[in-house]
């Protein structure tokens, strides 16, 4: 194996370990100073909690007194009582119950859903329903993974103010439709759901448009923090901690052990193993046949199984099966290493045309002609893209006659079939799985996204047949951890502030006014940075106005990422650049503060494609610039440059060379 296809893995390791949570529990992110009014509050609580760890008492099944409010009983429903705990915590079941199971969740976590479609209503209907549990549930949203779980948290209680029955209905309808509301940014999503669920809509579209109960779901989170909790979903049995989207049998096993006054086995990792955040995720199950799976080849019993999410219109997906799909079916399909399925991923928001294409490509199928299909789509993407729906289909008919279908069976097909659901179900399924963007891949059941180079795949395909894969993953998740313990155990850097002004070269970086303006103002800052959004909203326009196309301030722009919180921002500043080569550094910098919340997810390098076309660029090149990560060393020179001058947070200024911190006010 050669030392680059290694470095690439180490590459791709490091993001199984950062994004564990697809895989295993959701997990929470760490936090960072951000401007001057970012908060540290959930770090101390953090830090609180670990030095303070909870204790059982073996006297169960006695309820803590710390985590039993009198409950406020609105409702019995089906036998079983439902109400609101006189702090406000939505709960079923008998308030004498001898165990009380608290949920700590989140409504756009695919481990929550999991544990709300499998576990949970066997619990509801035999533990709760007979008096032996009372559920309390808590909203902890991992807003630096899942920026929508907010604001569902918010909108569930806002049909809870009206009774506790709409908000059960409201959290079951949430965690339903979880693919269709997770990928859309802002509240309005939510607004749909009242009607559905019955509640006056009037109210509650005031309530989710206010973001009424943002500070009670802050709670939570601050709350479920000073416990410990760390990701989702999370639990406590009467008071003794159960971590993640367990099986129904680990649950009934607690409740045995809990009323019979044991305590649960301690979830704190033993010295050889690693804490959550680090572990090795565990594979995922995924169904290789049925109606979601669009086309298999190879041999069903290889040692590996590799299944792809795609989506035709994508142009890293293009990529992928022009370039690396060749090789993968010469070498490794043909060839009996490799199994390979293809699912359906249409990002409907980006790609208008992607869904017909997938349909097209099924109803070749039928005709064993699937893959013909799937290769000549792909091949004339740029003709179809964007031209809608009724020419798209025309193009993709021209095609089926030129790799000879029945044209009679082919126009049945797709005017009468059951495709367009299956593809909703393959779009669903890989949402719940933890896919956001396309095209993402399943070797084995590890996630790998992204259009990797044949190398990459040829590597971890070695590892598959060894069993090699959990233990690469596993020896650089160690290989993390301990570098993270060497940081943690040394104080943080605090570069002074600058005591006078100091010289900061702008030749590379884009700026707008006169160069040879009176004053420079360099702003070091964050795409995803709430507070450099304001000041872009509510100061720039005004300086730019008065002071910029006056003729008195040449206006520098450096890029300052805050990684740990932002996890888009590199790829946002990186975006912003590559419109820089095409002149339209400034038109992408204020479109990607305008939709700050639209591309806040994992899908943000496919929606920069969209802003792309949008502003009339050439997307291919576009495309090209952002999937290779082109400007990423000069993004983090400028995060060091403004580290050697003091800057710790964002947004930050230097006027003339004196340092100015935060979002100011004009």
């Amino acid at each position: 194996m050669t030392v680059y296809k290694q470095q690439r893995f180490v590459i791709l390791t490091a993001v199984w370990v950062t994004a564990v949570f697809f895989l295993a529990a959701c997990g929470a992110a760490g936090t960072a100073v951000e401007g001057e009014a970012e908060s540290n509050a959930s770090a101390e609580l953090a830090e609180a909690a670990a030095s303070n760890p909870r204790t059982t008492d073996a006297a169960a099944p006695a309820i803590p007194s710390s985590i039993a409010p009198n409950p406020v009983a609105q409702e019995v429903v089906g036998g079983i009582e439902m109400g609101f705990t006189e702090d406000g915590r939505p709960y079923m079941g008998s308030p004498d119950a001898p165990i009380v199971l608290e949920e700590f969740s989140d409504f756009q976590c695919p481990f929550c859903q999991r544990f709300f479609q499998q576990t949970m209503p066997s619990i509801k209907e035999n533990q709760i329903a007979n008096g032996e549990v009372r559920l309390i549930f808590y909203d902890f949203p991992l807003n630096s993974i899942h920026p929508q779980a907010a604001g569902a948290a918010n909108a569930s209680r806002c049909a809870g103010e009206q009774g506790i029955t709409y908000y059960w209905d409201m959290h079951d309808l949430l965690f339903e439709k979880m693919p269709e509301w997770s990928t859309v940014g802002g509240s309005d999503v939510f607004i749909p759901y009242g009607e559905a669920v019955g509640v006056d809509t009037a109210q509650y579209t005031a309530c989710v448009e206010s973001d009424k109960y943002a500070d009670a779901v802050q709670a939570d989170l601050e709350y479920g923090a000073s416990r410990g909790i760390r990701s989702t979903p999370s639990f406590f049995i009467n008071d003794q901690p159960l971590i993640g989207a367990q099986p129904l049998a680990s649950f009934e096993q607690a409740f045995a052990t809990i009323s019979g006054g044991g305590e649960l086995a301690s979830v704190k990792a033993r010295d050889n193993e690693l804490p959550p955040e680090f572990a090795v995720p565990t594979p995922a199950a995924i169904a290789l046949d049925g109606d979601t799976t669009a086309f298999a080849m190879g041999d069903p019993d290889a040692a590996v199984t590799i299944v792809e999410y795609t989506d035709y219109q994508c142009p890293f997906c293009n990529r992928h099966a022009q370039e690396t799909m060749p090789q993968l079916i010469e070498n490794m399909i043909d060839t009996g290493r490799v199994y390979y399925v293809i699912k359906d991923f249409p990002l409907d928001q980006l790609h208008a045309e992607a869904r017909e294409a997938a349909l097209s490509a099924r109803c070749a199928g039928e005709q064993d002609a699937y893959l013909e299909m799937h290769d000549a789509i792909f091949a004339s993407q740029s003709v179809w893209s964007d031209v809608g729906d009724e020419v798209a289909m025309a193009h993709f008919a021209s095609l089926a006659e030129d790799i000879n279908l029945d044209m009679e069976a082919y126009e049945e097909c797709v005017g009468t079939s059951e495709h367009p659901d299956s593809i909703q179900a393959s779009l669903e399924e890989g949402s719940v799985l933890g896919v956001t963007g396309t095209p993402a891949f399943f070797i084995n059941g590890y996630l790998i996204s992204g259009a990797q180079p044949y190398d990459v795949f040829e590597y971890v395909i070695e590892l598959g047949e060894n069993g090699g894969i959990a233990d690469a993953i596993e020896a650089q998740a160690r290989q993390a951890y301990q570098a993270y313990l060497e940081q943690q155990n040394q104080p943080p850097p605090q570069p002074p502030t600058p005591a006078g002004p100091v010289d900061i070269p702008t030749d590379e970086a884009h700026s707008i006014g006169d160069p040879n303006a009176p004053v420079t103002l360099i702003e070091y800052t964050d795409y995803q940075c709430p507070f450099c959004g304001r000041h872009f909203q509510q100061t720039f326009p005004q300086i730019k106005e008065q002071y910029i196309d006056t003729g008195q301030v040449r206006y520098v722009f450096k890029d300052f990422p805050l990684t740990r919180i932002h996890p888009q921002a590199v790829a946002a500043a990186n975006a912003a650049r590559c419109a820089g080569e095409q002149e339209a550094y400034l038109e992408f910098h204020n479109k990607l503060f305008d939709n700050q919340d639209a591309w806040n997810n994992g899908q943000a390098e496919t929606v920069f494609i969209g802003y792309a076309a949008e502003l009339g660029l050439d997307k291919a090149a576009f495309g090209q610039c952002v999937q290779e990560n082109r400007y990423e060393e000069a993004i983090m020179a400028d995060l060091n440059e403004g580290i050697d001058v003091g800057v710790s947070g964002t947004p930050a200024f230097f006027i003339n060379g004196r340092f100015l911190s935060g979002a100011q006010p004009f």
